[in-house]
């Protein structure tokens, strides 16, 4: 038997002494069926809990009926999910290891079956979608094909030839007891499991989610823009040491929750981010973290953010309600909606403002509430503008989740420059007010903030303009050495006008 790299070195010292053990019998029999799991084995992943999502985005409420189904038994939700969603085979996250296998055995002249829990619908839509298969077994509304009931149903289809099979799970066992041999997906321990009850071919391991992996599932470059919350307290000149601790606990409290709902809406975008050029590289689109996982992270992170919130101050704990809320109906609903979901999403930096005023109990001047306005629209405008100049298939084939079309670019385009231009006119006229004047010795420094915001949004909307802003601006200026560099001459601007200079 030639060595196969994907056998760890312990589990192939096994296989080469059972196979020169049987390896004269097994010759003479026929060939065995190539037996595929498809939940985990043949997909990263889940197409109930993918069926799940779907019910979730397009129909909530249908969520509240899932008790009752479960009384008729798993196979009959698993029925009524196919039935009240759509998935699109072409969409899911398939292992390309397990896709490579069954095209190596198909030119052998390999019989192949689809043998999987998941309903009938599902299973014959991803069966028709690879044309990989000779036939397919799956849940029929009744019967729930999965442990000893696939076990028993493959004994007993595939009396002559016998079966060899590719699964992942522990329900698996039972059917790696009736095999002729097994191909493991997952971990060192559930081959070593496979080995110990049929003959082990091979081992497509995989490795647990990374701390990495994890960090980029909850956003955590987003956490940069969690530092609004401090904005109050700085531009009050307020540095005493009960306000910024507040605000410090305010910060953690809110990246919690920010990353909680990342998590949710990745969830809920996902059937859209897998096609798109580079969402589809996020830890849950790729299938790296399971659904479950994500849901878990997100409830827990939730919960811990509101009700710490709400300890920690009342208000500030009503205000992260408001946002969570906010952005849940944004993630259902409100993104669907053209121009709508811009203005909604321009709204979450303000609510980090306005979060940190409360916490901190620094009242926010108007004006400068005015400047935030169109500030942070032009940057949600400038993220909407750049998703639809890279994803334009996306858009046409009404995939994207959005309310746009692709000539609605030239609009965004518009109306974000020209709110970049309106929040430096606001913060002109803010520059020689009263109560700048009240805080600053030399504020007349401070109009020179007005050329280098206006320089700074001015790019960003050159880069969404070229296709080269792939991110949000927030979270691409903590990345961005000239976005430093612009940073570094508004402090000059900002400590000159704190100086008392006479001409």
């Amino acid at each position: 038997m030639p060595f196969d790299p994907l056998v760890p070195p312990p589990l192939y010292a096994t296989i080469r002494l059972m196979g020169s053990v049987t390896g004269a019998k097994l010759a003479k029999a026929p060939t065995p069926v190539l037996c595929v799991d498809l939940d985990g084995t043949l997909i990263r992943g889940n197409l109930l809990w993918e069926c799940v999502l779907a019910l979730l985005k397009t129909h909530p409420l249908t969520l509240f009926l899932l008790p009752f189904w479960l009384l008729s038994g798993k196979a009959f939700v698993k029925r009524k999910l196919a039935a009240t969603t759509h998935l699109d085979p072409a969409r899911l996250p398939y292992r390309q290891e397990v896709i490579d296998l069954l095209h190596r055995e198909r030119a052998e002249g390999r019989r192949i079956a689809l043998v999987t829990a998941a309903d009938r619908e599902l299973a014959d839509s991803i069966a028709q979608h690879l044309a990989l298969f000779d036939e397919v077994h799956a849940s029929d509304g009744q019967l729930n094909l999965k442990g000893h009931n696939k076990a028993a149903f493959l004994a007993q289809h595939f009396d002559g030839p016998g079966f060899e099979y590719v699964g992942d799970s522990a329900a698996d066992l039972d059917v790696w007891r009736k095999a002729r041999a097994a191909y493991v997906v997952g971990s060192n321990r559930r081959a070593q499991q496979a080995a110990a009850v049929t003959t082990l071919k091979a081992a497509i391991l995989d490795q647990p989610a990374s701390f990495h992996t994890w960090i980029n599932a909850l956003r955590g470059h987003h956490w940069a823009k969690n530092a609004l919350l401090f904005l109050p307290l700085a531009l009050s000149h307020n540095l005493t040491l009960e306000p910024l601790a507040r605000t410090f606990l305010a910060f953690a409290l809110y990246g919690a929750c920010a990353s909680g709902l990342y998590i949710l809406n990745d969830l809920l975008d996902l059937h859209s981010d897998r096609e798109h050029p580079w969402k589809k590289e996020r830890p849950f689109a790729a299938g790296e973290i399971s659904i479950p996982q994500g849901l878990l992270a997100s409830l827990l992170l939730l919960s811990l953010a509101l009700g710490f919130g709400f300890l920690l101050d009342l208000r500030f704990g009503a205000a992260l309600l408001g946002y969570a809320t906010l952005t849940l109906w944004y993630s259902l609903h409100l993104k669907k909606i053209a121009l709508l979901d811009v203005f909604v999403l321009s709204s979450f930096y303000s609510f980090r403002i306005l979060a940190g005023a409360l916490i901190s109990g620094t009242p926010l001047s108007q004006w400068f509430l005015a400047f935030s306005l169109f500030f942070f629209l032009s940057l949600a405008m400038a993220k909407r503008y750049s998703e639809l100049v890279h994803a334009p298939d996306l858009l046409q084939s009404g995939n994207s989740g959005r309310g746009y079309r692709t000539d609605d670019r030239e609009l965004l385009l518009s109306l974000g420059v020209g709110s970049s231009f309106a929040s430096v006119v606001i913060l002109s006229l803010y520059v020689h007010g009263q109560e700048v004047r009240v805080l600053y010795t030399s504020p007349e420094f401070l109009f020179l903030l007005c050329p280098i915001v206006l320089y700074w949004l001015s790019r960003n909307w050159l880069l969404a303009h070229r296709g080269e802003l792939k991110e949000d601006p927030v979270t691409l200026a903590v990345r961005d050495r000239v976005s430093y560099g612009v940073a570094f001459a508004s402090s000059i601007v900002i400590a000159a006008s704190m100086l008392h200079v006479s001409f």
